[in-house]
């Protein structure tokens, strides 16, 4: 077994941020995977596994401890179902389902990461979610592989039991789709890329949207919620959430920056790298960003990235 030795995680996440890791292991297979894990156990090593680094901001210092890239891309097609690692390229992904006619994620194109990374996050886009067409998934503990069926993945806006398991790890799903025209699922897929470039232009070290947005039935207590709606434009509510980028364009927040990392002039809810960016100034100017909306709209903005 051989892993890497001080490798930098900015090499590894789209905003580019990271210190070094201890050791750096890329798992192509389940096989290869479920060793690096028993390895770094056995050496008493931490571990931390990771797909496509969309979503994360490591620490500046790095991590003490073994980065494994969940790298494990197997497809099996069956019909209208489909067998996917979790390592696969969630774009890729759904280009192959549109290609073999397999309708229910053709809205998702372009969220960045992999299969694995959008189940432990519970990915969506334009009204479109991953667990729309999941089926069960099929997870590691450290000692035996198992499947957990949706229910059991127990998914809400943006959450997974993965979130509370960290000790689970996704080797790959069972997906259910119906079926569609591949000619009409592709023509979405270029229109939503289309949209989506407008926000996030090619090149943009970014993770996506930065903030989880405001699902309005889950507010709690009622007289919070009825505070709440009465501060905001009503026509800004989509899909039953208040967009987080909305209330932070509220407080003042596009173009605002903290070193090198800066709020989009065009989105609030777009955080990026300019250049030499660092974790502290992520975590800076996000706390500003969150005090902010919290004073105006007594609310807490929640963070849809992971720091490591």
């Amino acid at each position: 077994f051989r892993a890497k030795r001080n490798f930098p995680l900015k090499r590894l996440t789209t905003m580019k941020i990271g210190g070094p890791a201890d050791y750096f292991f890329n798992a192509k297979n389940k096989e290869s995977l479920i060793r690096a894990i028993k390895w770094a156990d056995e050496k008493d090593i931490k571990w931390y596994i990771v797909g496509e680094g969309s979503n994360l901001v490591p620490s500046d210092k790095g991590f003490e401890g073994m980065i494994i890239k969940n790298d494990v891309n197997s497809f099996k097609r069956a019909g209208n179902k489909v067998f996917a690692g979790a390592g696969n390229n969630f774009f890729a992904f759904i280009r192959r389902l549109n290609g073999s006619g397999l309708a229910g994620m053709e809205r998702m194109v372009g969220i960045p990461g992999s299969v694995g990374g959008a189940i432990y996050g519970s990915a969506g886009a334009y009204g479109q979610e991953m667990k729309d067409c999941l089926a069960r998934t099929k997870v590691f503990d450290g000692k035996k592989s198992f499947w957990l069926s949706k229910k059991q993945c127990r998914f809400g806006y943006r959450e997974s039991v993965f979130k509370k398991r960290k000790d689970w790890i996704i080797l790959g799903a069972e997906f259910k789709f119906k079926k569609g025209n591949p000619a009409e699922l592709q023509k979405t897929s270029r229109e939503t890329v289309k949209i989506r470039e407008k926000k996030y232009w090619p090149g943009l070290l970014c993770p996506g949207s930065f903030f989880k947005n405001i699902v309005i039935k889950e507010m709690k207590p009622v007289s919070l919620r009825r505070r709440f709606l009465g501060n905001i434009d009503k026509a800004k509510i989509n899909h039953g959430k208040v967009p987080a980028g909305y209330l932070l364009e509220r407080v003042g927040a596009k173009g605002m920056k903290v070193g090198n990392i800066r709020v989009s002039g065009h989105h609030g809810n777009l955080i990026y790298n300019s250049g030499r960016g660092k974790s502290a100034e992520i975590i800076k100017l996000a706390g500003v960003l969150k005090d902010k909306v919290r004073k105006k709209f007594d609310i807490k903005l929640e963070e849809e990235i992971q720091y490591v």
